[in-house]
Parts: C-alpha cells; structure tokens; sequence
C-alpha cells in the first residue's frame, strides 16, 4: 500500500493542477483524507482546488498493491540443468514432502530421457527416474525410490550388531536395522517368504518380489493410498504389521501428501507407481 505526501512550499497552479490529474488516473490508496495545495493566493483558487481533491481522493477506487513472496530455491540435488524444469519442481516438491529421511540420505538425484532402461532406481543415495513418463507416475516413482533410500540409507544400522542372513545385493543389514523388523513379517530370507504368506499380505504383486521392494511398495502405498492402506489392513494381521511400522517409524503422525484413489479387489494391483492419486501436500 502506498501513500502521497503533500508537497512543501509555494506551488503554482498548473502543479496542483498536475497533480490532481494523477490521482484521477490512478488507483494507489491514500492515507491522507485531502491533498491541500499551497500558494494560490486571494484568488480563491485555493478553495476550489482543495474541495475538489478532496472529492477525488474520497472517491477513488482504492486498490491494494500484494507482493508474492520470493520463491523458494530448488534442493540442491534436483537442481540441475540437464533435467527439465518440470521434473525439477516436481522432484523437489516430493522430496520436501516425504520424511527427511529420504531427503537427508539422498546425494544424487538423475533423470534419463532415452527411451531404454528402467523407470526408476533407487539405492542408499542414489535415485535414478526416467522422464518419459506422465507427471503424476514420475512423482509416484520418486516415492517409491525414496523408499529405497530410506531403507538402505536411511535407518539402516551398524556394523557393531552384526550382519544378518538379509543382503540388498551386496549391501549387508545389519542386527540393529530397523528394517530388518519389516522384512521378518513377510520373510525369512531376501528370497524366501514365511509359509502361508499370499498376495494378500502384501500391498501389491511387484512387493512380492523380495523384501526391499516390498518395503519401498509399502512406503509408496502408505504416501500415496494410505486410506486404503488403514482399511485393508483391518483385516489382514501381516498389512497391519506394515501400515503400524511405516505409521511408527517412518512417517510422521497424521502425515498426508495425497488423496488415494484406489479401491482394492480380490486381489492386490501389480504397482502401487500405477494408481491414481490427488497430490494435496501444499509445500
């Protein structure tokens, strides 16, 4: 919001004149009730004048001047000039959203444009997305890789408590992972499920292929469909053990980035990267 301030001194007529112009074509909001005008004499001019402004500035159409607010500069990871501006502003909008973990684990960040190779790849530090893909998948792989690097990076544990039977490739976890407390509800090894175990118990087909994908499709369906996610598990101890470790140790409380539009049948979706999802995190 702006205001005038009236001029100091002996004025002539044509500057008062000048000025009362100006306000006529503007619309800057005035503090000041009247602009008095200064130096006219016995003539009463002066009178006229400072009646008329006075109307004026009562009378005009005020308008509030807004400011927005300096945008805020890209993480450092996404920003970089061979990604396209778009996936840049979608990644960094994702990963402000999802837990620090992700965030504060993740070194390099590359988006691939060739049309070979997979979708997406995610390790301890590492994300690898391709840019072929519509805006809404590419946000949902982001978060599927960022589930990966939760896992191996993010909450992994120390060398001191021991290496287990459980290897992401040549990668050990150890004794102290909590990861390690997910696995075990699904699996005995990285390519054995527990007997009994089904495609129920899982959050989609893509989870069964071994514990670390099951984890990154868990975290992505928690992000994404945790609606559904609370509902199915109601009913099935094995998701509810996943939904209360995601909703324990990795997500914050009341935690929602997105609205699912999912609705699960008689059997689990093939790829949670898949399904529809409104985006509703204001970051």
């Amino acid at each position: 919001m702006f205001s005038l301030k009236p001029p100091k001194g002996s004025k002539r007529l044509t500057l008062a004149a000048a000025v009362l112009a100006a306000v006529l074509l503007s619309g800057i909001e005035f503090n000041a009730p009247s602009i008095p005008f200064f130096g006219l004499g016995s003539s009463g001019f002066e009178s006229v004048f400072h009646t008329a402004a006075d109307k004026t500035v009562n009378s005009a159409v005020k308008k509030k001047v807004s400011v927005k607010p300096a945008a805020k500069p890209l993480l450092e990871v996404v920003d970089q000039s061979d990604i396209l501006p778009k996936h840049r502003q979608i990644a960094d909008r994702v990963l402000r959203a999802l837990p620090g973990k992700c965030r504060d684990s993740l070194q390099s960040f590359y988006v691939t444009y060739d049309k070979s190779g997979s979708r997406g790849l995610g390790g301890e530090s590492v994300i690898i997305l391709s840019g072929n893909v519509p805006d809404a998948e590419f946000a949902a792989l982001l978060v599927h890789e960022c589930g990966h690097v939760v896992d191996i990076g993010g909450i992994r544990g120390s060398l001191d408590s021991g290496r287990t039977g459980f290897y992401d490739g040549n990668t050990p976890i150890f004794g102290n992972d909590l990861s390690l407390a997910f696995y075990q509800i699904s699996w005995i090894t990285p390519s054995i499920i527990h007997p009994g175990s089904t495609e129920k118990d899982f959050v989609s087909g893509y989870a069964m292929s071994d514990p670390f994908e099951d984890f990154a499709e868990t975290f992505a369906y928690f992000a994404l469909q945790q609606k559904e996610f609370k509902r199915i598990a109601e009913k099935n101890p094995a998701l509810k053990a996943k939904y209360d470790f995601m909703a324990n140790y990795v997500f914050n409380a009341g935690y929602s980035v997105a609205v699912g539009k999912h609705v699960r049948g008689k059997s689990a979706p093939w790829d949670v990267t898949k399904l529809p999802y409104v985006w509703i995190a204001k970051i």
